[in-house]
């Protein structure tokens, strides 16, 4: 187990985001993975819109996993609750890398 695996003790399915057809969203297979969710009400997150400006927004949770980056706009259920990915980035701790992901 990495160093980082015992704090991850819920699960995740994710539903990477490939793009946007004929006004739908497409997505590719759907994939389980260990996670730390972290849910707060006053998660303020600011990030770059895919239209490049930037927004500011009120997160409903933060996941901590590892594994390849999760795209924006991807599917995310952890304890019967859907998130929508806003921002993942690979971060370091517990002397390896982890990604944080903010869900919306």
């Amino acid at each position: 187990m990495s160093m980082i695996g015992f704090l991850l003790r819920q699960s995740a399915t994710i539903r990477p985001w490939i793009r946007s057809a004929n006004g739908e969203d497409i997505y590719g297979d759907e994939e389980t993975r260990p996670c730390r969710l972290q849910r707060r009400r006053d998660l303020e997150h600011t990030y770059k819109n895919p239209a490049g400006t930037m927004d500011q927004v009120v997160a409903r949770a933060k996941m901590f996993c590892t594994g390849d980056p999760i795209p924006e706009r991807s599917l995310v259920t952890v304890d019967g609750a859907e998130y929508i990915v806003l921002e993942c980035y690979r971060a370091f701790g517990f002397s390896e890398d982890h990604l944080e992901v903010v869900l919306q």
